[in-house]
């Protein structure tokens, strides 16, 4: 079976400057940059950037998925943007996670599907849960709740995060990306 990497990078409200888009253009020469974003496809090897500093340094949201069953989100917020404490309430080590640093928060959340998603190219899906960015910046975290909930339950666990049970309305961002995820939301109702 073929592998299948994708990379993708997003700055939301400004373009990225002359020296952001050279060093994006830098690292691969399978870049593919505009004013606001850049990405990168790979069918062998890797990616050579290192996303988390990528994104301190000049963006706002990264988005990776391979075919092997990995989907990562990474969204930088100002720290006065979310609520630090309740997102750490919420980390899962190796899940959901979360970072501080020159007054930013950094959330990455990373979701591994051990069947694999298939063949499922990650152009074009981030668009549709960047929606999710807006939802944490709102202090709304049913999203990164419903994640933990799936990890623990898909692990064996009972602990679920959900506060008052398992009755939930999913936001149209929610829905795409756990089917994208292929989790199946039923695991939450078991």
């Amino acid at each position: 079976m073929s592998e299948y990497q994708y990379y993708e990078f997003c700055k939301l409200n400004a373009p990225l400057t002359a020296e952001a888009r050279k060093e994006m253009y830098s690292l691969s020469s399978r870049a593919k940059v505009s004013t606001h974003g850049a990405s990168y496809v790979y069918n062998y090897g890797d990616f050579q950037g290192k996303p988390k500093e990528l994104l301190f340094k000049y963006f706002d949201v990264f988005f990776y998925i391979s075919n092997w069953g990995t989907i990562q989100l990474m969204f930088k917020y100002l720290e006065q943007q979310v609520d630090e404490s309740a997102l750490k309430k919420i980390t899962i080590k190796h899940v959901i996670d979360c970072e501080k640093r020159n007054g930013h928060i950094l959330l990455d959340i990373s979701f591994s599907n051990e069947d694999g998603f298939g063949w499922l190219e990650g152009e074009g899906m981030l668009a549709d849960f960047l929606p999710l960015y807006d939802e944490i910046k709102a202090r709304d975290y049913q999203f990164l709740r419903l994640i933990a909930a799936s990890n623990n339950r898909l692990n064996g666990e009972t602990n679920d995060n959900l506060e008052g049970g398992a009755s939930f309305e999913l936001s149209q961002a929610q829905e795409v990306f756990f089917k994208y995820a292929d989790i199946g939301l039923k695991v939450l109702h078991e």
